[in-house]
């Protein structure tokens, strides 16, 4: 009997684990990362280079983005029937499952390009959110602690993270030779709000031989925001006010200052097929203003109720919770600390199967406390009439193959609009899709090819590196295909 009161008692404990760790939430464009037409793919791949000479995004019409992911299940998976289907979302989590959202807005974005040589600059404000659930802590708080019996659980991959941010970019990309292309981008950061654990090492034992509950384990969790937390004689936490929000102090606020950087590479193997990479935001922000650090560590054993006591009631519950959070030294503190921003790495194909059609794969990578959150899509680009860029695409993104995307990009005199999207269906079908994210914007362009001649000259990317007076030294067969390919292109004039 009590053993069975155990397993009634024990689903609320993870919810109480949770208490630690608030639940928050990025995800660029798989689509768009093979849109080298577009100006703002640059911020994908520092490497990517415009043909135009200039381009100017107009502030706050310029390229933004919003994006909502989920690895675990949709909204109707959970709840599409008359009741909750919990076994079925259960069996469709991982060992550890990703919640993220992402807004960003792009202030300022220019481009200018001189020979070989393209100078990008933007001002972008960033705010993404992370949460990472291990599939145990769901399963506990879903079931009990009846499948751990005898066993000790580690919930170290409950992680937290949500920055507010603005960035201010430089990036240069070089044409080295025929081949290759590099990119760099530095960026200096300023963090407005943030919530960041730093770690968390929680163990969860149940005993086999008299099912008591073993909690124990320690816990970090920093805060840059206006609340003010106090605490009681003893040392627990008793209170979490939110302070008075002035909003031009915080927009303003450099008090957060940071640093990041972008690399990125283009590699031309031959006339049809192209390789890039790219490893996005690495880097940190340190936090000195509006601090919270709370700390905590401690162990808690539950060796079951008194007989005849209503363990469903609030008040054994808050009992229970008291008990729980008493056992923990917990420590307030304002000290400064760094937060490092989950980094990205791309990888991306294309192949030409025509002059104006091409197929392109990417695999991007998401790293978020050293570990990796993969996606995989498959796309193909059509160049129309030399001023509409459509895309069509088909992504395995946050475990689903439910992903159909599309882009699309028109380019006028002096001016270029695009649209992309991974996951269409998001929009149609919104409770049945883990994914959902949107990119637009408005360029003003200056300097852009007239004709097909002047675009066969742009895509080399300007003058190639010279050797005293010799061009780059290639295979014959090399030349005799470039040749040929710039005197078809040519004969069409």
């Amino acid at each position: 009997m009590r053993g069975n009161k155990l397993y009634t008692i024990i689903p609320i404990l993870p919810f109480i684990l949770l208490l630690v760790s608030i639940p928050v939430a990025g995800q660029q464009s798989n689509t768009f990362y093979l849109m080298h037409q577009v100006p703002q793919s640059n911020l994908l791949n520092p490497a990517v280079q415009l043909q135009c000479k200039w381009y100017v995004g107009i502030p706050g019409l310029a390229s933004s983005h919003f994006s909502y992911n989920n690895t675990a299940f949709t909204y109707n998976d959970l709840a599409g029937s008359n009741t909750w289907n919990i076994d079925g979302v259960f069996d469709q989590m991982h060992r550890v499952d990703l919640f993220a959202a992402e807004a960003l807005l792009n202030l300022v974005s220019v481009g200018y390009r001189y020979k070989s040589l393209y100078f990008t600059f933007n001002i972008i404000e960033k705010t993404h959110v992370y949460q990472t659930v291990p599939k145990d802590l769901a399963e506990m708080a879903l079931y009990g602690n009846g499948p751990f019996i005898g066993e000790t659980t580690r919930f170290n991959a409950t992680r937290s993270a949500g920055y507010y941010n603005r960035e201010y970019s430089l990036g240069i990309s070089k044409v080295m030779d025929q081949n290759w292309t590099v990119g760099l981008r530095g960026k200096l950061l300023f963090g407005k709000a943030n919530l960041y654990s730093s770690r968390s090492d929680i163990d969860f034992t149940t005993r086999e031989n008299n099912f008591d509950l073993l909690l124990e384990g320690d816990y970090t969790l920093n805060s840059s925001f206006p609340v003010t937390i106090t605490q009681d004689a003893e040392g627990n936490i008793d209170g979490i006010t939110l302070n008075e929000i002035n909003y031009v102090r915080m927009l303003l606020n450099r008090g957060n200052p940071g640093f990041a950087f972008d690399l990125g590479i283009i590699y031309r193997y031959d006339d049809r097929i192209t390789l890039s990479a790219s490893l996005l935001d690495v880097g940190m922000i340190r936090w000195r203003t509006d601090l919270n650090n709370v700390s905590g560590a401690g162990s808690f054993e539950y060796v079951g109720a008194d007989p005849g006591t209503d363990i469903i009631s609030f008040d054994f519950l808050a009992d229970i919770r008291d008990s729980l959070l008493n056992s923990f030294d917990v420590s307030v503190s304002q000290a400064p600390y760094f937060s490092y921003l989950p980094a990205q790495l791309f990888l991306g194909g294309s192949f030409h199967i025509r002059e104006n059609i091409k197929l392109g794969l990417v695999n991007r990578n998401v790293i978020f406390h050293s570990k990796a959150h993969s996606s995989v899509t498959l796309s193909a680009n059509a160049d129309l009439a030399d001023r509409i860029l459509a895309t069509v695409s088909w992504s395995y993104l946050n475990n689903s193959i439910k992903n159909i995307g599309a882009g699309l990009a028109y380019h006028g005199k002096g001016f270029q609009l695009h649209l992309v999207s991974d996951n269409l269906l998001g929009f149609f079908y919104p409770f049945d899709t883990r994914s959902v994210n949107l990119r637009a914007g408005f360029n003003v362009m200056f300097g852009c090819p007239r004709n097909k001649k002047e675009k066969l000259e742009s895509e080399s990317y300007g003058p190639m590196p010279m050797v005293g007076n010799c061009s780059p030294a290639v295979s014959p067969k090399k030349r005799e295909r470039q040749i040929k390919r710039a005197s078809r292109q040519c004969s069409r004039l």
